[in-house]
């Protein structure tokens, strides 16, 4: 009897060991930290890996916190899914209304961004989505976020491209009449076709777009916590300084 009972103590700590240790690998699970191609916030290059100025600034961060991540490119339509399936932070990622409970926020990449009609010089200016209506069609970047705000306001005309580097291209190649972009994005890519930027008109801010480093809900507090605090951190030893410097 009492060979048995240590046989079954010795089982039972086996199995409760067991269990522990599956939880605490899980637990350790390095966060996936994910992007898609819209530089100067990040790019994908061969193999899906990540790239860019946000992408190193945010990477940074994990470092400075000690937090251990795998990086994943990723196409614009996935990045509100990873985050909904858990353990994955998003290089940035527009903050609304709409989103405000379903995600965590680490802090704001770039906030003093918005969305506006983008044309050529020669071309009328738009500063209104009335106006818009008129065009026969709209460069956007494949995002069902964007979509939705035109549609919002009757406007169906879509170019879609899954990387602002091909509507940078299309709109100075006269293929369309119009990009619908963040101010930041659209100069960054006009300026990197060589192309100075007043060969471009920016039409009125339409939708402000304060651009995040987002969260999944479900992020463990400690993490969150301490990507927010090297965050806070980098606003005063002058590492954000030097990244909106970089995409300026």
């Amino acid at each position: 009897m009492p060979h048995k009972l240590s046989a079954k103590i010795i089982s039972s700590v086996f199995l409760g060991l067991t269990i522990v240790g599956a939880l605490s690998a899980h637990a350790a699970d390095p966060v996936r930290l994910v992007g898609f191609d819209s530089l100067p916030m990040s790019s994908i290059t061969d193999g899906n890996k990540l790239g860019g100025a946000g992408y190193e600034f945010v990477a940074d961060l994990f470092k400075t916190a000690g937090i251990p991540f795998v990086a994943e490119g990723q196409s614009p339509l996935r990045i509100a899914e990873s985050l909904d399936a858990g353990n994955t932070v998003a290089i940035y990622f527009i903050r609304n209304p709409e989103r405000e409970t379903r995600f965590a926020w680490v802090g704001g990449l770039i906030e003093d961004d918005g969305f506006a009609f983008i044309t050529l010089a020669n071309s009328p200016k738009i500063d209104s989505f009335e106006q818009a209506k008129s065009l026969k069609s709209i460069g956007v970047i494949s995002s069902e976020a964007i979509r939705n705000i035109l549609t919002a306001q009757g406007i169906t005309t879509f170019d879609a491209a899954p990387s602002s580097v091909q509507n940078a291209k299309k709109l100075l190649a006269g293929r369309f009449d119009a990009w619908f972009s963040t101010i930041t994005v659209a100069r960054y890519w006009i300026k990197q076709e060589g192309v100075a930027n007043n060969a471009i008109t920016v039409g009125k801010t339409l939708v402000p777009a304060a651009g995040w480093i987002t969260a999944s809900k479900s992020l463990p507090a400690e993490t969150l916590t301490k990507l927010q605090a090297a965050f806070t951190a980098s606003k005063s030893d002058g590492r954000y300084e030097a990244f909106r410097a970089k995409i300026n």
